[in-house]
């Protein structure tokens, strides 16, 4: 989330301030939610206006008092996680933590999607590298044929099909390593 952050900043000065601050007491702010709102999925939520709230003041604010610094964030965070429950309580009942929580389990940070894009468009390239029969063999365990089927399939042995698998996922992580360095 810092990345979101920085790129609403313009100045430089502003964006390292800004990071201080995220990096310094991003833990301190999300405990101090988690104490109002009792959930610590909404309570980044709380903290994520937060820091909203602090790029709208970035101008305006001092990291060289540290204990001024961190008596201000908690205000604001003890704020924004008070204004987050009335907007519940507004709305006539209270968060039903278990279906949010439920619900925000399957949320993918954007950075991790790219991330697994880029490394799934690098195994496929590693995949289309690999000899073909051990390609096969991978691929037809991956969709989930048992090693007995894919026996049947390719018309080898069953030790061979593992053997098979074990070699293909042996090059696809040496592969992986080599491209990580």
């Amino acid at each position: 989330m810092l990345v979101f952050y920085l790129a609403a900043l313009d100045s430089d000065d502003n964006k390292n301030k800004f990071e201080t601050i995220y990096r310094k007491y991003y833990r301190f702010m999300l405990h101090t939610a988690a104490g109002i709102i009792k959930n610590p999925t909404l309570a980044e939520d709380a903290v994520h206006e937060t820091f909203v709230q602090l790029l709208r003041e970035i101008d305006t604010l001092r990291i060289d008092n540290e204990r001024a610094l961190k008596s201000y964030l908690y205000i604001v965070t003890r704020e924004r996680s008070i204004d987050f429950l009335r907007k519940w309580e507004r709305r006539g009942t209270r968060p039903d933590y278990e279906s949010l929580a439920a619900a925000l389990d399957h949320y993918v940070e954007p950075e991790e999607v790219a991330l697994t894009n880029l490394q799934l468009d690098r195994a496929i390239a590693l995949l289309e590298e690999m000899p073909l029969i051990y390609r096969q063999t991978l691929v037809l365990r991956v969709k989930g044929y048992s090693i007995c089927e894919i026996a049947k399939i390719t018309d080898s042995s069953e030790p061979n099909v593992r053997t098979r698998i074990h070699r293909a996922r042996a090059m696809l992580l040496k592969s992986f390593a080599e491209q990580a360095e």
